[in-house]
């Protein structure tokens, strides 16, 4: 394994803060972009979901979830957030997903 392969291999361990934010029109649609963003994360708001992923199951996530979209009539934002983010909470549902620490 060369220094390359080295330095790609530990920056996919490290956890990311993934935000996920979609306004989609048709039901069918929205219903499979619900399912595919359960399968990374966890709801937080009613379009709203946050993941804990490495940096590779995040290319896995927009690769799957870019496809489930209508770009003429829907709107997908997926934030990858690092580098001392900070989230804070407040209301119903706000436990974190665990104990989230990045360096």
């Amino acid at each position: 394994m060369d220094y390359e392969e080295a330095e790609f291999i530990a920056e996919d361990e490290h956890h990311y803060i993934v935000l996920a934010i979609y306004d989609i029109v048709d039901n069918k649609r929205r219903s499979r972009m619900v399912k595919c963003l359960e399968r990374y994360g966890r709801r937080v708001q009613k379009s709203a979901f946050e993941a804990f992923l490495t940096r590779r199951k995040y290319e896995s996530l927009v690769q799957e979830a870019q496809r489930l979209i209508d770009a003429r009539t829907d709107s997908l934002r997926i934030y990858l957030l690092a580098n001392h983010t900070m989230v804070r909470a407040w209301g119903a549902e706000t436990k974190q997903l665990e104990d989230v620490i990045i360096l």
